[in-house]
């Protein structure tokens, strides 16, 4: 049973910490970024982070961890010396020269761990109904959220200069799917716009009239389902890259945050 006095006493403690300060190692005790590594960043207070696969362009996938146990979704826990970690039920995307700046290795995991937390993740809500779970995840969520979707657009950047990018899956809405949800989508449009979305399991970039939505590397050939509100938009082999096109004439896309669903189907 939840003590919440304890979780709300847990959550001030770590709030009360939060800083700005974000040191760097030296350059002469730098380490290369490993899949299966647990690494430290060096903010205030210290973040941890699992790495789980780093792509040729130096996008690093990882998965935010946490020695706040308690104030998780996730139930997996992961027991290094003296270290009990649990992971967050987001993925987390960063530069491999920053995590080498600004964190170090302190162990390595097997594949067979990687494979569980990654489970975990997929299966955890991002949400709680429990306030002061609920307000750790989008505290931390926040922390990692600007270089999340820096590293992103870099490495877009870096990909479209590239002679040869993959094309990627291209998937059209057709006029009559966008037409059934009108009202819901005037409902989302916010003042600001941005160019960044986050949905539960994948980021987008958006370009003039369509999307660049990048899924997680382990989706790789399996079969998903993408939904657009209700209506299947795509079901088959995924890519890793999705371009989403025809996107309804309206001056931001905020509504595919919470209405682009990916599912992962069965072998």
């Amino acid at each position: 049973m939840l003590d919440i006095k304890e979780l709300k006493a847990s959550l001030k403690f770590y709030k009360d910490s939060l800083g700005t300060e974000r040191l760097k190692v030296k350059e002469s005790a730098r380490v290369h970024v490993q899949v299966g590594q647990i690494r430290v960043l060096f903010w205030m207070p210290e973040e941890y982070v699992l790495i789980f696969h780093i792509e040729d362009e130096g996008l690093v996938h990882a998965v935010p961890l946490t020695e706040w146990v308690s104030l998780t979704t996730c139930s997996i826990r992961i027991h290094i010396r003296h270290y009990t970690f649990a992971p967050l039920p987001f993925i987390v995307y960063l530069r491999k020269e920053l995590l080498e700046q600004e964190s170090y290795p302190i162990a390595i995991v097997r594949q067979e761990t990687i494979e569980k937390v990654l489970k975990d993740v997929d299966m955890s809500p991002t949400w709680s109904a429990i306030k002061p779970i609920r307000d750790f995840l989008k505290l931390v969520w926040k922390r990692y959220e600007d270089i999340t979707l820096s590293s992103l657009f870099y490495t877009h950047i870096q990909r479209e200069k590239q002679e040869e990018t993959i094309k990627g899956l291209v998937i059209q809405l057709l006029p009559y799917v966008v037409q059934k949800y009108t009202s819901q989508l005037q409902a989302y449009q916010r003042a600001a716009q941005t160019k960044a979305l986050k949905g539960k399991n994948w980021f987008g970039v958006v370009e003039e009239g369509k999307v660049v939505i990048y899924l997680p590397a382990e989706y790789e050939g399996k079969k998903v389902r993408i939904k657009f509100f209700e209506d299947v938009i795509y079901e088959g082999t995924a890519s890793t890259k999705v371009v989403l096109e025809n996107l309804p004439d309206l001056p931001s896309h905020e509504y595919l945050e919470e209405d682009l669903h990916v599912e992962v189907l069965g072998d």
